[in-house]
């Protein structure tokens, strides 16, 4: 049975909008506290971008491939005394990724000290000798920015001042291609160790430093892939989420939040329902939820308009295909690096234009679930960096052209035979974020992981304007990437906890061994 927080009144509601990893996350954690919860979903399937869809009878993960911080979720079901293991299986993965660059070498991003110093040195010669000391840095990064500050909220701008130093100290200002040239001189390694920045939505030319944790917390919690696709943990929360008394309502897109004042009152949808709350939590984009969901005066949109200015990442343009036969000698994970790398990024992200050169990131999730293949061919997504909308493509007229431009660079660098191989194809361009997402100007991963964006400085967890209004997901702290959305959502928990419970209720009744990680 659900353990609830004493003193949180059974008739207290709480409506999550958007069923992501986001949404269920936090619809979970409300739920967990003693709060009637009404999860409310547009599509008739739930996961937001980790949706699943079928390709030539086989079933593909529309968005996220891996997982990478399992405790996150592991903590989820202890919250109603239950164990993940017993509802998902996770696969390792390795090694994490290979590094596949235009001169023909590759580099097997693995999972220990041993296995890296070698790989590195197999490549460059010597430089393997500073890795240890680059870990130590990036694990410096994720002691300050994920273990202390990923649930930690920022609503005030005392909030951010109090970090400021530490930010300072660690030199966060510099980007993360500055960051790990300090210790590799190989260009190769240098995009290696970079390139994480790109799987948030983030230029690495750009991005700031402190997203070198990303490679100390695959570090410590490994790279794994769940057993029957991502589709399957959503499933498992799903169910957890209905099995413990939460109210699960799909195919009800949300028209406008009903307003009473400065306070929400109720969700009405499309279909014409009208859900009731004492607070409402948007997985969808706050930008989204602020322009269509919200009436404002002139005042108010004015007061508002710099919101629009901010910086987005990427579009994504993804490639699904299945094929005849089985790639056994590409592995789960590859990244496929163009000739150039900071003239691609300066395209894509400042010029707005699609380069001739992409880099790719492709996903064979047969290579450690074998269930997730065709009996006798292989299965493929492949990932390539964009322009978002506001590059001001015709994806209608150009996605044909792109899907040929793709297929023709891994037929040159990894799969010589693939044009005769494919079987059936489907893409995805950034109007499909847009329409499908509701995802402004089509962003991969919402506003763009820069220090000023970062923190404080993204979407608030908490409305500043509408006190019973709460965000989760990528446009707000601590931001995008699985482990980041569902962070946001024990952000949300304590400003919950803070906003509308006495300190005794937020004191006593927090089940065993659910204390926020890093929280202060």
């Amino acid at each position: 049975m659900t353990q609830q927080i004493r003193g949180v009144s059974a008739a207290k509601t709480a409506v999550v909008v958007g069923a992501g990893f986001g949404g269920l996350a936090v619809a979970l954690r409300l739920l967990a506290r003693g709060y009637r919860v009404d999860l409310l979903e547009k599509h008739v399937d739930l996961g937001g971008r980790a949706r699943t869809f079928e390709l030539d009878g086989h079933s593909f993960d529309a968005g996220p491939t891996v997982i990478t911080a399992p405790f996150l979720f592991a903590e989820l079901f202890e919250r109603f005394g239950e164990v993940m293991e017993n509802q998902v299986t996770l696969l390792p993965v390795s090694p994490f990724y290979r590094m596949d660059f235009a001169d023909g070498s590759h580099f097997d991003y693995h999972g220990t000290t041993e296995a890296l110093v070698a790989e590195i040195d197999r490549l460059s010669p010597g430089e393997g000798e500073h890795y240890p000391e680059f870990l130590r840095a990036a694990e410096a990064m994720y002691d300050r920015g994920f273990t202390e500050l990923a649930q930690r909220p920022f609503t005030r701008v005392a909030d951010m001042l109090e970090v400021l130093p530490d930010l300072i100290k660690l030199r966060a200002d510099r980007s993360i291609y500055q960051f790990v040239s300090q210790f590799f001189s190989d260009e190769r390694l240098r995009r290696a160790f970079s390139v994480p920045s790109l799987l948030v939505g983030g230029n690495p030319f750009q991005t700031s430093a402190l997203y070198a944790l990303i490679h100390a917390l695959e570090r410590k919690s490994g790279v794994w892939y769940v057993q029957g696709g991502t589709g399957a943990l959503i499933k498992a929360l799903a169910e957890l989420f209905e099995r413990h008394g939460g109210r699960l309502h799909v195919g009800q897109s949300v028209q406008h939040l009903e307003m009473d004042g400065l306070n929400v009152r109720a969700a009405v949808t499309d279909q014409g329902r009208r859900f009731d709350a004492d607070l409402v939590v948007s997985n969808a984009d706050p930008l989204y939820v602020y322009d269509h969901w919200i009436e404002r005066t002139a005042l108010q949109r004015l007061a508002d308009s710099h919101r629009a200015r901010l910086k987005q990442s990427m579009g994504l343009f993804v490639l699904y295909f299945t094929t005849e036969r089985v790639y056994a000698d590409i592995e789960h994970h590859t990244i496929v690096f163009g000739e150039t790398f900071r003239e691609i990024l300066t395209e894509i992200f400042e010029q707005r234009q699609i380069p001739e050169d992409l880099s790719l990131y492709l996903h064979r999730p047969g290579a450690t679930d074998p269930t997730m293949a065709p009996k006798s061919g292989d299965a493929f997504y492949v990932l390539a960096p964009v322009p978002n909308l506001q590059g001001d493509q015709d994806w209608d007229q150009i996605s044909s052209d792109v899907e040929d431009q793709i297929i023709s660079i891994l037929t040159q660098r990894l799969m010589p035979d693939l044009p005769q191989q494919i079987r059936a194809k489907h893409s995805i361009s950034p109007t499909y974020f847009h329409t499908e997402l509701n995802s402004p100007f089509g962003s991969g991963f919402s506003i763009a992981p820069t220090l000023t964006q970062s923190a404080g400085l993204r979407f608030h967890n908490q409305s500043p304007r509408y006190r019973n209004l709460f965000f989760v997901g990528a446009g707000v702290h601590p931001g995008a990437g699985v482990p980041g959305v569902v962070c946001s959502a024990g952000v949300v928990e304590r400003l919950v906890v803070r906003a509308f419970e006495s300190p005794a209720d937020s004191e006593a009744g927090a089940p065993a061994g659910t204390a926020i990680r890093g929280a202060k």
